[in-house]
C-alpha cells in the first residue's frame, strides 16, 4: 500500500508592507473547494514556530539544512493533519529585515500566519493548535493566550530560563568544545581566541551596550548585531507569559539539549494551569536528532542528515489525536 502524498499550497501575504511566504500542507483528498466543515481528511491545523536564527520555512539556514518543520508537517498531514509552516522576515523568499526584526514582530508575523490558518485558508474553522519549537515555545505561548480559538499548544525543547544566562551558558559549553578539539585546528582557534581576551566578558559588555542602546542594530567589527531581538529576549518574562496559558499543552524535553536546559521542562509545565502532558526524550538533542554520543554542537551537521526522531512526531500526532477526540461534537 503506497504512502500517503501530502498536497502543498504555496501562499503570500502582505505583512509589515513586505510579501512574506509560506507553505500549506495538507493530507492527501482535502478538497480546497469546500469548506473545512464539509471535508473529511482534515482533523485539524497547526501552526509551526520554528526555532532562532534566519530560517526558512523548513527551519534550514546558510549554515545547516535542518528540514524540520517541512519533516513534521508531511507527518501531521498522513495522519489527516493540516499544516502551515512560514519564511521569517528577510529569510527564504519572505521580504522584510532579520536583522532588524525583535522578539516582538516575531510574535507579530506569527499572529498573521495564525490567523490566515484559521480564518482564510482551505482548512479555515478547523481545530487550531500550534507547535513550536526553541524559540518558538517562547512564541507559542503568547498566541495562546491572545487567540481564545487555539485548542492547545505543542512545545519542543522549551526554556523558562533568563536569556542573559542563556547566552552565558551556551558561550561556555562552545568554549568548552573548544578547548577539547584535537588536533592543529583546536590549537589555531585557542590560539586566537587567547589572543582576543576573555570571551566571557566581552559578551557580558556587549549586552550592557546593547541593554543601553534603543537602535535595533549594532555593527561589532563589521559583524551586524541584532541589537532589538536581544533586548527583548533578555528582558522577555518567561515565566509570566507561561503562567497566562490556559490551553492543553504537550511539552517534549531533549535529555541531550545544549541550548535549551532539560529541566526547563517540569518547571514549565508547573506553571500551566490547563492539562499538560511532558516528554524527556533519552538522547534527544536540540535539533530534534538522537546523538549516542556526549553532547556537542558540533555534531550538528552530521545529525541533520537524519529525519527528526519519530518518537517526538509519534508523540506529538498522538497527542493531537487525543485533544481532537475529547472535543465536544
Amino acid at each position: 500500500m503506497s504512502e500517503p502524498v501530502p498536497i502543498e499550497q504555496s501562499v503570500e501575504l502582505d505583512i509589515a508592507k513586505d510579501p512574506f511566504h509560506a507553505t500549506l500542507t495538507l493530507p492527501e483528498g482535502t478538497d480546497s473547494s469546500q469548506p473545512w466543515s464539509q471535508q473529511s481528511a482534515v482533523k485539524a491545523a497547526v501552526l509551526l514556530l520554528p526555532d532562532s536564527g534566519p530560517l526558512d520555512r523548513n527551519q534550514n539556514s546558510v549554515q545547516v539544512q535542518l528540514n524540520i518543520s517541512n519533516d513534521i508537517a508531511n507527518y501531521l498531514a498522513a495522519h489527516g493533519i493540516a499544516s502551515l509552516r512560514f519564511d521569517k522576515r528577510g529569510c527564504g523568499l519572505s521580504k522584510g529585515s532579520f536583522d532588524k526584526a525583535g522578539h516582538s514582530d516575531l510574535v507579530a508575523d506569527a499572529q498573521v500566519w495564525l490567523e490566515y490558518l484559521h480564518k482564510s485558508s482551505p482548512v479555515a474553522g478547523a481545530p487550531a493548535f500550534i507547535l513550536g519549537h526553541g524559540e518558538g515555545s517562547i512564541i507559542a505561548p503568547q498566541l495562546c493566550t491572545a487567540n481564545p480559538f487555539v485548542q492547545g499548544q505543542i512545545l519542543l525543547t522549551p526554556f523558562i530560563e533568563d536569556f542573559e544566562n542563556i547566552i552565558r551558558r551556551q558561550a561556555e559549553n562552545g568554549l568548552r568544545e573548544i578547548a577539547e578539539l584535537e588536533g592543529f585546528k583546536g590549537k589555531l582557534i585557542r590560539f586566537f581566541l587567547l589572543l582576543s581576551g576573555d570571551q566571557i566578558k566581552k559578551q557580558k559588555k556587549l549586552v550592557q551596550k546593547i541593554r543601553k542602546s534603543r537602535r535595533d542594530t549594532l555593527k561589532i567589527r563589521k559583524q551586524v548585531i541584532n541589537a532589538k531581538w536581544i533586548r527583548e529576549m533578555v528582558n522577555l518574562d518567561a515565566g509570566a507569559i507561561h503562567s497566562a496559558v490556559n490551553v492543553p499543552t504537550l511539552i517534549i524535553g531533549a535529555q541531550k539539549d545544549l541550548q535549551c536546559l532539560p529541566g526547563d521542562v517540569e518547571k514549565i509545565a508547573a506553571l500551566i494551569t490547563s492539562p499538560v502532558e511532558t516528554h524527556m526524550l533519552s538522547d534527544l538533542t536540540h535539533i530534534l536528532r538522537p546523538d549516542p554520543d556526549k553532547a556537542s554542537i558540533q555534531h550538528y551537521l552530521k545529525l541533520s542528515i537524519e529525519e527528526v526522531d519519530r518518537r517526538v512526531v509519534d508523540l506529538v500526532h498522538r497527542w493531537l489525536d487525543d485533544q481532537i477526540a475529547a472535543r465536544p461534537h
